[in-house]
């Protein structure tokens, strides 16, 4: 006889098995509409992302769902690697356990979510990226209006920016899809629509980091096929020549990052270039301490308060209260994997980016063109590491380069077979 438990249980799995198909779509939909939520907030009494209330309700109804006993090795390797980055940052004094906690629980639970999703679809990358590009050619379409909106209300121009922060923020949204879209167009001229609105509206964003990550794109794109490959350095030098030429806050920019990369003096910069370069100063001062391992997951805030005294030109940031802008997240992916994680770590991002990139023509390398694109753009800025974009779009490049190697292995069985046919053939002749 079973116990009211027991029996509570039992109805609790049979409603979950009935509305199996409603709660798989909810889950599909809710999660690629919470890509593009990490801007919108919810206060129960205190601040939350809307994309973090997602994933907690989805990743309890995924429970009930689908079996998780058993959890990629890959999975529990980095989250030990990055607890024992934290916790002997603990130990030498230059990270705190609440710095750490933060950060081991926001990547592992964002880890975990995202394997449980991509397990709940049956791996089905391709639906979910192509879902992807498609919210975000609409996301593009309604920061059309908005930004009219907004230039009409400060009689002005304002930068595009979206439903985001800000402009940069809008483009590493949107990007993997601008460059999907243009591959498409590029070799079978489908999606001219999405190309051109997707083209005007990081025109008008007027992101610095935009424009270079699509040079960077248009790099990727020419070179899939050689007879454009002395076509890179035209394109290329042309389009940044013609922002650099049209555009005075790209120009503004450029001018002050290099200006301060050069003279590692912040003095007169704007905002931007600040954050980057105080943190290059404060990174490298890591580096000089503890190149290997650096100081620990989640310690960056208190190296920059550590180094920040060594950052010329300061003052002017100090006495307008903005000296810690971007000590968080380091201004750059790079620099904080750097400041925390040391060159291992380092090396680490970049042997992932690199093995599991996929090279050549084809949807395949499309796709992974696509979000080494959005890579790019996280390893120049936005040192957050689980945006709500960020771990999708990891999971997709890696299932990406799964399939295909599948496929190459498949084609190369395929041809072996075909020419040991046609050799029984000759033999029998």
């Amino acid at each position: 006889m079973n116990s009211p438990l027991q029996d509570t249980a039992h109805r609790s799995g049979k409603s979950v098995r009935a509305l199996n198909p409603s709660l798989r779509t909810y889950i599909y939909y809710s999660t690629l509409v919470g890509v593009f939520s990490a801007v919108l907030m919810i206060r129960v009494p205190f601040a939350i992302r809307l994309f973090d209330v997602i994933m907690l309700t989805n990743l309890l109804l995924m429970f009930l769902l689908i079996n998780l006993e058993r959890v990629a090795p890959w999975v529990l390797w980095l989250m030990l690697y990055l607890a024992l980055s934290g916790g002997i940052g603990i130990v030498n004094g230059t990270d705190s356990i609440s710095l750490v906690a933060k950060e081991l629980l926001g990547i592992s639970v964002s880890l975990l979510y995202f394997y449980s999703f991509f397990k709940l679809i049956h791996n089905d990358f391709e639906r979910a990226f192509l879902t992807y590009a498609k919210f975000a050619y609409w996301f593009a379409i309604i920061a059309l209006p908005l930004w009219a909106v907004s230039c009409f209300e400060v009689h002005g121009y304002e930068r595009l920016q979206g439903l985001t922060s800000e402009p940069t923020a809008f483009c590493q949204l949107v990007l993997p899809a601008f460059y999907w879209y243009a591959s498409q167009y590029f070799t079978s001229r489908k999606h001219g629509v999405e190309v051109a609105i997707f083209t005007l509206a990081i025109v008008l964003s007027g992101s610095s980091n935009g424009y270079l990550c699509v040079a960077f794109g248009a790099i990727l794109l020419l070179s899939g096929r050689r007879k454009h490959l002395l076509g890179i350095p035209i394109v290329l030098g042309g389009l940044l020549g013609l922002v650099y030429a049209v555009s005075p806050d790209f120009r503004m920019r450029i001018d002050d990052t290099l200006l301060a990369a050069t003279t590692e003096d912040v003095s007169g910069a704007n905002l931007s270039t600040y954050a980057l370069i105080s943190n290059v100063i404060v990174t490298q001062q890591v580096l000089k301490e503890s190149p290997i391992i650096g100081k620990g997951l989640g310690s960056h805030p208190l190296s920059h308060e550590k180094f920040m005294g060594d950052v010329p030109g300061i003052q002017s940031f100090v006495d307008e209260g903005m000296s810690n802008l971007n000590a968080s997240d380091a201004a750059s992916l790079s620099l904080r994997v750097l400041s925390e994680l040391g060159l291992l770590g380092y090396v680490g991002v970049l042997t992932f980016l690199i093995y599991f990139h996929v090279s050549g023509g084809g949807p395949r390398a499309a796709m992974s063109n696509a979000l080494l694109v959005y890579f790019f753009l996280k390893l120049l800025r936005g040192g957050q590491y689980f945006d709500p974009e960020q771990l999708f779009f990891i999971f997709v490049y890696i299932f990406n380069h799964r399939q295909f190697k599948r496929e190459t292995r498949i084609a190369d069985d395929l041809g072996t077979l075909r020419h040991s046919t046609t050799s029984m053939k000759l033999v029998e002749d």
